[in-house]
């Protein structure tokens, strides 16, 4: 298809990936980039494919009335965002049409009823400055930025408006810095991470050799003159993690964390470099939703896969009899065992292990669970949902980032005996496409079976 001359298109809907869907006059399909539905836009061919081509908006010629201007300097450059051009209102919209519209076109009929039992999405209370971390390349000239959309090229970033306050200013102070420029010229990523227990940011420079004694004087003049830096860690392939350097005496660990108050205090904790929801407020929410599912009692032993470092684990073990939590990751599992006896909870046991060997291990020793709690990665369950089902006894909560996998998932666990009872978005990732989906499934009693 020549693109030499203007392409304009009408947007049918916004699809999962964030794009919009329209057609070509010859039939074919377009996914359009920074599109809403019901515009009429002119088009611009990023990648040409068989059966449809990826393109982005030239022009827009009939605006949507939920259009905004995108408050971002860097929008259209760094990959990150690609809703800041609607509404939040709309961007809640459109992610509850784009899990309905999964959902409805399911080949299972099951799968298609269970769009009414979809509740409204949870929206965010901030729509921006809501990150309590970000990770940024590191340019050849030693600027930190983000990487254009699916390219290696990187857009330096002065100020990120996802960021919390404090990561923005830390990130402000390094990029003037003399012993920053150094760092940063050896360093091939950093992680700002915002710690909500002390208020301050850490840094994380992932370095492209292993460092030297000049460096880690750097690191520590860095650190001492930076007020909103609390320490600085240095990584890389070839060499174990080495840090903090700074505040001296005051923290020697390499942890991070947050507490909130719900029956009772509870604190988390997790290693620098490890995996945490970066949305503080939301994941709180999401950690109270999958409570409320579960259910926990006295008697009830319950299984955690890709359990992190307790995020789910340590809420649901105050009420119910164990828990078993499944993580592949060590520094994770480190910390979940922490967590646990951080809240003074001595029914959780943690295992380090591929998810898929630890449930195939468990099925085989016949054992089973009240509730089997997932949270798997964007790939989803890949294959494995039947087994972790058969692990279930009463019934199974899903925590999914990707409204692909999720229904590819369910339709697995719909036709194992599982009966889907409430499906809740909550919206993680203002001003993205991305959409976390919490849901519900019960298993069906011996007199639903027969029908």
């Amino acid at each position: 298809m020549n693109y030499n001359t203007p392409r304009v298109v009408t947007i049918k809907k916004i699809i999962n990936g964030g794009y919009g869907l329209a057609q070509l006059p010859t039939g074919k399909a377009v996914l359009v980039r920074y599109a809403l539905p019901g515009e009429t836009v002119s088009i611009s061919l990023v990648r040409q494919q068989k059966r449809f081509d990826y393109t982005a908006v030239a022009e827009v010629v009939e605006p949507s009335p939920d259009r905004i201007a995108a408050p971002c300097p860097y929008y259209h450059r760094c990959g990150g965002c690609d809703l800041q051009h609607a509404s939040y209102t709309a961007q809640c919209r459109l992610k509850d049409e784009i899990i309905r519209d999964l959902l409805s076109g399911s080949e299972s009929k099951t799968l298609r009823q269970s769009v009414s039992l979809l509740r409204p999405i949870i929206g965010s209370a901030d729509y921006f400055g809501y990150r309590q971390r970000i990770r940024m390349k590191i340019d050849e000239r030693g600027n930190p930025g983000f990487s254009h959309f699916r390219s290696h090229k990187i857009v330096s970033i002065k100020n990120c408006l996802l960021a919390a306050e404090p990561i923005n200013t830390c990130l402000s102070e390094l990029r003037t810095h003399a012993e920053f420029k150094h760092l940063g010229s050896i360093s091939e990523e950093l992680e700002l991470s915002l710690n909500h227990l002390s208020g301050k940011v850490s840094l994380h420079l992932i370095l492209g050799r292993p460092p030297r004694p000049a460096d880690r004087r750097r690191a520590q003049t860095l650190a001492a003159d930076i007020d909103i830096l609390d320490r600085l860690f240095f990584s890389g392939q070839n060499f174990a993690q080495e840090g903090p350097f700074g505040d001296g005496e005051e923290r020697q660990d390499n942890l991070l964390g947050f507490e909130f108050e719900d029956e009772q205090p509870l604190t988390l904790l997790w290693e620098i470099g490890g995996f945490s929801q970066v949305n503080l407020p939301q994941n709180v929410k999401m950690i109270q939703l999958v409570h409320q599912f579960v259910r926990p009692e006295p008697t009830d032993r319950i299984l955690d896969l890709y359990c992190g470092m307790g995020n789910f684990s340590v809420a649901l073990a105050r009420q119910a009899g164990a828990v078993l939590g499944i993580e592949g990751q060590g520094s994770a599992i480190r910390s979940a065992k922490s967590n646990a006896e951080r809240n003074h909870l001595t029914n959780c046991t943690f295992i380090k292990s591929v998810v898929a060997s630890a449930c195939r291990d468990l099925a085989a020793k016949g054992e089973t669970f009240a509730t089997v709690v997932c949270d798997p990665p964007r790939r989803g369950l890949s294959g494995l949902a039947g087994l972790a089902g058969s692990l279930a006894r009463k019934r199974m909560v899903y925590i999914s980032c990707d409204p692909a996998t999720l229904c590819r998932d369910l339709q697995e666990l719909v036709g194992q005996e599982f009966c889907i009872r409430e499906i809740q978005p909550l919206d993680m990732f203002p001003q993205t496409h991305h959409l976390e989906t919490v849901v519900l499934l019960e298993k069906k009693s011996s007199e639903q079976r027969k029908h």
